[in-house]
């Protein structure tokens, strides 16, 4: 993909991550080296991360006394969420502690076997069974991560300008992505903030618009 500001595009609202914008977009005239830097060194967050989800026809762990939440040291996943909709779709969800260099020597029916064993630890045999399994791992989705992004710093990022401080891309490329949020960085309270900040940065008056976006 080739951004430019010789098209006739005016602005450009960046809605990926600063290091996926920086590994598969080519921009003409290029960037300026210092916000490439920049860009370059956020970790997207969600990037090195895996869900695991277990549909089940009824939330079994409430009849328990059980509120399907938990926190294991002993893994795969590290916290375990009940993720069952108001109209009675039933979900267990939880967040694999196994790193993504780990998960990517183990064949996915081995993670997926490991998942069911903990529930079954945590909320007994009904666990065993789910009408169906899902595991979303973000570290091999091109469209998320980037090879860099396997051993993450564990922090939020320090989000980085969200567009450069002189000509020609000055105000005119602005990334609303997640990681350009100034309060929520990473969280989706943090895509809805930088995307509202860009919004309203080009709606203001060329003469009143900040020279660098952070």
């Amino acid at each position: 993909m080739c951004v430019s500001t010789h098209t006739t595009r005016t602005h450009v609202l960046l809605a990926v991550p600063p290091q996926l914008a920086v590994n598969s977009i080519e921009f003409a005239p290029a960037l300026p080296d210092a916000l490439l830097r920049k860009w370059q060194a956020c970790g997207t967050w969600m990037a090195p991360h895996a869900k695991y989800v277990a549909v089940y026809d009824t939330p079994f762990w409430r009849e328990q006394g059980l509120s399907g939440e938990a926190r294991s040291a002993v893994g795969p996943m590290g916290e375990i969420h009940d993720a069952s909709s108001g109209d009675g779709d039933a979900a267990l969800f939880g967040f694999l502690g196994v790193p993504a260099h780990v998960r990517r020597q183990a064949p996915e029916a081995v993670l997926l076997a490991h998942c069911r064993a903990q529930l079954v630890r945590l909320f007994g045999e009904q666990a065993a069974q789910p009408k169906a399994e899902i595991l979303k791992d973000w570290a091999s989705d091109p469209h998320t991560a980037v090879p860099g992004d396997g051993n993450p710093d564990l922090n939020h990022p320090v989000p980085p300008p969200a567009t450069a401080s002189a000509a020609p891309w000055e105000n005119r490329l602005i990334g609303i992505a997640s990681e350009w949020s100034p309060n929520f960085s990473g969280y989706v309270a943090g895509a809805i903030e930088a995307a509202r900040l860009g919004v309203e940065t080009l709606l203001l008056p060329t003469r009143q618009r900040p020279a660098v976006l952070n």
